[in-house]
């Protein structure tokens, strides 16, 4: 049993599709699909099963894409189990884990195909008139599988086994390598470093990015399926954040921590000051002034010697 949430449209073009109403009536004939369960939709033909859609979701004419649609299949062991009031007992249990309840629905068996599968088609928007909670419908779509498929012992495809096996090991690599990355080049070459090539789905009008998948070569897994923070439209603005960060961390000066610094005044010494000490130090062993030393009469000496000098210089002169 394998569960893939399709894109939400309209009634005209989900309900057309399901009822082949688009098909070659030649290969698809009225026996290659059949209604198998229903509520609060008239199932009398396309037209009315369309209208009945869309009264419903007149509640909430702004609610876009109303239709949701769910494709159920299932491996060819488990064929001979799958009868139609078996696979209506899955549907409605499916449903109901995922939330989908008390809104119209129709369950549609396709037969022309080389494994049994059935697809839900439901109104988005209540029988209140109120939206259908649809927030974590892919990651809760994989637990209520396992849980089905586990409670009616339903057959683990070898593919899906292998999915569930690499996961985890997808989703570890791609978290190493988002960090502090700043453009999908950058992670394209860290995932290539760990054997993930990065592929991209392109929008077919525009030509512009809207999707990204992963494979390392035998398993290829869809960003959203791994993880939603893993999505196209997350890891961009991701990239874009981390290099805005980065460009305001560049243009903005690293602060230098602030260190005091404490002087210790020291005395500086003056030029006489440094000659006397020299000197002093030189000549400090060839003698020292006695203790009857006085410098005031020394002074006075000085001078009388001074006076005597003066009286000879005049003396010589007269």
């Amino acid at each position: 049993m394998f569960a893939r949430i399709l894109k939400s449209g309209t009634f005209h073009d989900v309900v057309g599709y399901v009822t082949r109403q688009f098909h070659d009536p030649k290969e698809y004939t009225p026996d290659t699909w059949r209604i198998i369960a229903s509520e609060n939709v008239f199932t009398y033909d396309y037209a009315k099963m369309v209208q009945s859609f869309e009264a419903v979701h007149g509640f909430m004419p702004g609610k876009e894409n109303p239709a949701g649609h769910i494709s159920v299949s299932f491996d060819n062991a488990d064929a001979p189990r799958l009868t139609d009031e078996f696979m209506a007992q899955l549907a409605k249990e499916y449903m109901e884990g995922m939330g989908i309840k008390g809104t119209q629905y129709l369950v549609v068996r396709h037969l022309e195909t080389g494994h049994p599968h059935f697809h839900i088609v439901y109104n988005r928007v209540n029988m209140s008139g109120k939206a259908v909670n649809e927030r974590n419908n892919f990651n809760r779509s994989d637990k209520v599988v396992k849980a089905l498929k586990d409670k009616y012992g339903l057959t683990y495809s070898p593919l899906k086994e292998k999915y569930e096996q690499k996961k985890p090991v997808f989703k570890a690599k791609i978290s190493a390598a988002i960090y502090g990355c700043k453009s999908w080049n950058e992670f394209s070459r860290r995932l290539a470093c760990a054997g993930i090539d990065v592929k991209f789905h392109d929008d077919h009008n525009t030509g512009e990015h809207i999707g990204v998948k992963y494979s390392d070569g035998d398993i290829t897994m869809n960003g959203f399926k791994i993880d939603r923070a893993f999505t196209y439209r997350r890891l961009n603005n991701l990239f874009e954040l981390n290099r805005k960060q980065g460009q305001s961390r560049a243009a903005s000066p690293t602060p230098q921590p602030k260190v005091k610094v404490e002087y210790t005044q020291q005395k500086t010494s003056t030029l006489v000051e440094n000659v006397a000490e020299a000197t002093i130090g030189a000549i400090g062993n060839l003698f020292t002034l006695g203790p009857g030393f006085d410098p005031d009469e020394q002074a006075f000496q000085n001078a009388i010697k001074r006076e005597e000098a003066k009286r000879k210089r005049k003396s010589r002169k007269i």
